[in-house]
């Protein structure tokens, strides 16, 4: 039998319709890949991809779009969905999609409309379905999460997938809720509006009330902040449960019946305030994340949808400043979770309106009308996770609106790429018979309009992130997001919020194209290059990540597509672009006299100023400099003029936090004032060029510099991979709190840093070295276990500032040496629990018999050997020079502390390498 054949036999064989049904099911990959065939049939994994792709090309085999890429038999897809002419390729959600909605397509999924039904609430989804499917009646349910998580909303979804899959209406299977905590006070009363009362049960009781179990009889029964219901409540209720039987109050030798679905709700701990009887009878517990546990692409999603409906109410386009979008994505809303989204956004909204109807402009939400705690949140912009900033960057214009009533998805021509359109251009223009020169200017136009055509289709298009999820891979979105960050960067510019859609489908064709082997051809590389010199050399750095990335060569020519795509999704600047002006300083209306001044003489308002009262702080002026800032930039940068101080470094925190290249003079005049604003105004749209002639025309009987180098602080340890990583991390955090994140902290290890000394000492001014070994290279010394005392903390930015001594023996010690370890890999290590590994490191200490009469290198000690557990958790290895020599040298005390090792591999179950043993050693005798 031939290879391509056994492959198909294995395929079909490991592959039966059952399993294929069950993968969908659980959401997994139900596709075979090479290295399955190579691991099954012992078939070359590229040779396996070559027949793969064949049987793909003979249309026996169906194409999931996954890395790598994955196949499933076309019968398949035929026996499960009775669909004669299925596609040649899916993505696993359209696959999903396909097989699980096939025969109900006049039906929606319920949960499809949750936001995060494919990603934070998949699994609470899962749960839910299994509960109300299961036989008879499905399973009682408690649904556990913050306010505002959405938790009514989530039992409203079961209600309507139950009444789907029993195929019965509102009035057949019914949904009766109650807030348990509207007659928290009154439980009697409570009591009556759940199961009813008999007449004169009680004072008031003037007849016979049906309560909402028999009302909720044959369908469910949701109850709302169920903690609030009484003890003896609870208890009827469970009797309820294990009986299917309840009274009404007052009666008496009456059991009647009602066969009810509970589905309850509650923001507390339930082991605090429910019965155990009551809880074991709820067999399912559901808990929905927090709006802050929501990866940010779904905030951001959420964020979104509710402006959307706000644009329906008002039937008008929404304008949102993207640092709007940014603050509300990534605020916490810890009161009231998306409740309290929901809330702010309609206030924005109607704070937005209301301007709209007194100046007749068009519906604007500035960053300025959101509340002060929730602008607050950009200030720490630069500390959040690159992923989540890397996603946010694409945020880069103001987001647009529209009340578009069907936006929920998009459809892209997969095929309708720049290849294709190529080639097919080509192809006809060579069957007329016309010449290279006009074959050339046609495709060039063919080209051109192609990318205009394609962002066009997606600016007029209302689209969302989790939508392209679902249709490109994310790995290649993901890459997309990557690439614009890139290329924003290198350009100095921003790009189209919509160019992550186009890029994405844009790469996926490329992707698919290498893969087929098929020839990708530029016609006008050269032109293209010559025109557009500054996006071309941008696509070349693109190109060389997408190279790294995906460890695949790209063609030369895709730089020329990559260029066009950049050109043609460049933000266009506005008219009044100049760079902006604001003047900080010290006192109550000294900066503003002076804007003024300047602003009169000219006829303008475009300086602005920030006065600094005594009594106002460092962050206080900083927002309301930050804000300015935001107002007056207009894609040129600003300039700060400032007097004196910890206003010096506003400029980088301005770059670094909300992404406004900014330039600071440390001096402040009326006749400087004036020079800056008439450069702006008439002469200067290069803000680099107005520092350099603003700095020349300043008063020169100033003093210079005696030291032009730049301050910076150096951090080591053994490794230059542990210690002085975690120092680092540390050091940024309380200088940038102390606003001096102008200084660079430069790592390096104690094998070389006596070596690189006089590197460093050219281009620096080396003020402190901190870490877990002195180097003794007469700079002041600090180990780095003191960085997390108070105390020190404030001497250490004393020394950093004006060269003030530090008394050490004034510090207050920890209580123990694990103690403060303990604390110093929480601020850095990722992959370890710090607590645990603490323990287990203490217990290697034991065993190598370690003793110190110091408790500093005792700390320094620990620390390293629990960054080396997080290193080798996370596969990185560390080398140690003439490793071998080493251990020949000094083989008793290796194999003593290899021994010890090992045990500690084997409890954290990673490798650690003979290099690591022998920093170890090196660390032990130093």
């Amino acid at each position: 039998m031939k290879k391509i054949d056994l492959i198909m036999q294995c395929i079909e064989n490991e592959l039966c319709l059952d399993l294929f049904l069950k993968r969908i099911e659980a959401r997994e990959n139900p596709g075979i890949t090479a290295n399955f065939i190579q691991d099954k049939l012992g078939i070359i994994r590229n040779n396996a991809s070559t027949l793969l792709n064949q049987l793909w090309k003979e249309h026996k085999l169906i194409k999931i779009n996954t890395r790598p890429v994955s196949f499933i038999p076309v019968s398949l897809i035929l026996n499960s969905t009775a669909n004669e002419s299925p596609k040649e390729t899916y993505t696993l959600e359209e696959l999903y999609q396909l097989v699980n909605y096939v025969g109900t397509k006049e039906s929606v999924d319920p949960f499809a409309k949750l936001l995060g039904n494919n990603n934070s609430l998949m699994n609470q989804i899962g749960q839910a379905k299994a509960a109300i499917v299961y036989p008879p009646k499905g399973l009682h349910t408690l649904i556990l999460g913050e306010s505002g998580v959405g938790k009514t909303t989530f039992a409203c979804a079961m209600h309507e997938y139950g009444m789907q899959i029993r195929q019965k209406t509102k009035e057949e299977y019914s949904f009766v809720t109650f807030n348990c905590a509207d007659y928290f006070n009154n439980p009697q009363l409570l009591l009556s509006q759940l199961f009813g009362h008999a007449k004169n049960a009680f004072t008031g009781a003037d007849k016979d009330k049906v309560g909402l179990v028999e009302k909720a009889n044959g369908g469910i029964l949701f109850l709302d902040e169920i903690h609030r219901l009484p003890p003896d409540g609870q208890e009827m209720l469970f009797y309820l449960i294990d009986k299917g039987e309840y009274n009404r109050l007052g009666e008496i030798g009456i059991r009647r019946s009602s066969n009810v679905l509970i589905i309850a709700a509650t923001t507390e701990d339930p082991s605090d305030t429910l019965l155990a009887t009551f809880i074991r009878r709820i067999p399912v517990n559901i808990t929905l994340p927090s709006f802050h546990e929501k990866p940010i692409s779904e905030r951001v999603e959420i964020v979104d949808h509710f402006f959307y409906c706000e644009a329906l109410n008002l039937n008008r386009k929404i304008m949102i400043a993207p640092e709007v979008l940014k603050s509300l994505a990534i605020f916490e809303f810890r009161i009231g979770n998306i409740g309290q989204l929901r809330s702010e956004v309609k206030l924005l909204c109607a704070k937005a309106f209301l301007q709209h109807l007194q100046n007749q402009k068009e519906i604007i939400i500035d960053f300025q009308m959101l509340n002060r705690e929730i602008r607050e949140v950009l200030f720490d912009y630069a500390k959040l996770d690159n992923n989540i900033k890397n996603y946010l960057n694409m945020f880069s214009e103001d987001i647009v609106i529209f009340p578009v009533k069907e936006r929920e998805s998009f459809t892209f021509d997969l095929k309708n790429n720049i290849y294709e359109v190529i080639l097919k251009k080509l192809d006809s223009l060579k069957k007329r018979g016309i010449h290279q020169e006009l074959i050339h200017a046609e495709l060039s136009d063919e080209v051109e309009n192609h990318f205009k055509q394609v962002m066009d289709k997606f600016n007029n298009t209302r689209t969302n992130i989790q939508n392209l999820y679902k249709i490109v891979p994310k790995e290649t979105v993901d890459t997309a997001t990557l690439l614009i960050e890139l290329a924003q960067d290198q350009l100095k510019t921003k790009l189209n919020n919509k160019f992550i859609f186009g890029l994405s489908f844009h790469l996926q064709a490329l992707f698919k194209r290498i893969e087929e082997q098929k020839i990708i051809f530029n016609p006008h590389l050269q032109s293209i290059k010559e025109s557009y010199p500054k996006e071309y050399q941008a696509a070349e750095l693109l190109v060389n990540q997408l190279s790294t990335s995906f460890s695949m060569k790209i063609p030369e020519d895709e730089k020329g597509f990559l260029t066009l795509l950049l050109v043609h999704n460049k933000v266009e600047s506005p008219q009044d672009e100049k760079i902006g002006l604001i003047i900080v300083c010290h006192g109550d209306s000294t900066a503003s006299s002076i804007a003024n001044v300047v602003n009169a003489l000219l006829n303008t308002e475009w300086v602005k100023a920030i006065d600094m009262p005594l009594s106002a702080t460092i962050s206080e002026t900083y927002q309301k400099v930050r804000t300015a800032a935001i107002a007056v930039n207009r894609g040129k940068g600003v300039l700060l003029l400032v007097d004196m101080g910890s206003l010096l470094t506003f400029a980088e925190k301005l770059r670094n936090d909300a992404g406004i290249y900014s330039r600071v003079i440390d001096y402040v005049s009326t006749p400087l004032a004036l020079e800056a604003l008439r450069n702006i105004l008439y002469k200067l749209d290069d803000i680099d060029t107005l520092y350099t002639t603003l700095t020349q025309k300043i008063n020169h009987t100033f003093e210079p510099a005696t030291d032009t180098k730049q301050p910076a602080i150096l951090s080591v340890c053994a490794t230059g991979e542990g210690s002085s990583k975690m120092a680092k991390s540390i050091l940024e955090t309380l200088l940038e709190e102390n606003h001096l994140s102008t200084i660079p902290i430069l790592v390096t290890n104690t094998t070389e840093v006596k070596n690189k000394m006089l590197e460093y000492t050219k281009a620096y001014t080396i003020l402190a070295i901190v870490g877990n070994a002195n180097p003794n290279l007469g700079i002041p010394y600090f180990p780095i276990h003191q960085l997390l005392e108070p105390t020190f903390q404030k001497k250490f930015i004393q020394v950093l500032s004006g060269g003030i001594e530090i008394a050490q023996t004034t510090l207050i010690p920890p209580k123990s040496i694990y103690d403060k370890s303990q604390a110093l890999l929480e601020q850095y290590v990722k992959y370890i629990n710090p607590k645990f590994a603490i323990k287990h490191i203490k217990k290697f200490l034991e065993q190598i018999n370690y003793t110190t009469k110091n408790d500093n290198d005792a700390i320094d000690f620990i620390v390293h050997m629990g960054c080396m557990l997080d290193r080798c958790r996370h596969n990185y290895f560390v080398q140690f020079d003439d490793r071998d020599t080493f251990i020949k040298t000094h083989k008793k005390e290796f194999d003593k502390v290899r021994f010890a090792v090992n045990l500690l591999a084997k409890e954290y179950q990673v490798t650690i390498n003979d290099d690591e043993v022998c920093y170890i050693l090196k660390i032990l005798w130093r």
